[in-house]
């Protein structure tokens, strides 16, 4: 691909943001999610924003995170994760009704989960940046700290953990993460009716699916959670 090609790609990238933020249920309506290059081209708007995830991530990095242990969490680990998820869904959908074909459950899901993924990096941006410019000497801790504590590590009472531990500028951290969680949630709640619409589902058997979904995707968010743990990369 030249790259003329490539920057073609970014107006595009940017158009189909836009889009799926401002509508979910009309960006899928006009599209035909039985053709795999309509999947192709939701791998790749997911694939676009884990990289632009992963520029992110690269200012707040901890001393203990090397650039390509954030390249294999924010480039490598998403997408399978998402196709795997996308594949969930297809599950969840059909147990209740639905008809849908798994291509284009994983075409929803990898545009559900591009959103998802900028909006964890810009809380996590927020978050360790407010911890790295205002406590320079206690950011190295931060990483396992906020790993031991949305991983119940325990562990939290270290005395090296008490200034950080102390400090406003964590508590305005866990605020910010918490609430980037809670963005993706209502997100992923909002966006959710575009798996009905494909698989014509009324809104209860579709609320149905979707409760399914959090059960059963469970496990898979929590490999994920061991995965950068073996990459030495925390998620927050």
């Amino acid at each position: 691909m030249s790259f003329d090609s490539l920057l073609k790609l970014i107006p595009a990238y940017v158009s189909d943001l836009l889009s799926l933020l401002s509508s979910p249920k009309a960006f899928f309506a006009g599209r035909d999610l039985n053709d795999r290059k309509i999947l192709v081209q939701a791998l790749l708007f997911l694939f676009n924003s884990t990289l632009i995830a992963y520029v992110l991530r690269v200012p707040v990095l901890g001393e203990a995170e090397a650039y390509w242990q954030a390249a294999i969490v924010t480039v490598v680990l998403y997408t399978p994760t998402a196709v795997v998820l996308g594949a969930v869904a297809f599950v969840c959908c059909r147990l209740v009704g639905g008809q849908g074909g798994l291509p284009g459950h994983v075409t929803i899901f990898s545009y559900i989960a591009g959103i998802s993924v900028l909006i964890l990096a810009l809380a996590q941006l927020v978050a360790k940046g407010i911890v790295k410019l205002r406590l320079p000497n206690q950011f190295a801790l931060y990483q396992d700290y906020m790993r031991r504590l949305f991983g119940d590590l325990g562990g939290l009472d270290d005395p090296r953990f008490a200034d950080l531990a102390a400090s406003q500028e964590l508590l305005i951290a866990v605020l910010v993460l918490v609430l980037g969680l809670l963005l993706i949630g209502a997100w992923l709640i909002w966006a959710w009716r575009a798996f009905g619409d494909w698989n014509q589902l009324a809104a209860p058997r579709s609320a149905a699916a979707l409760a399914l979904f959090l059960l059963a995707g469970y496990p898979v968010s929590v490999a994920l959670g061991y995965a950068q743990a073996a990459a030495g990369v925390s998620l927050f």
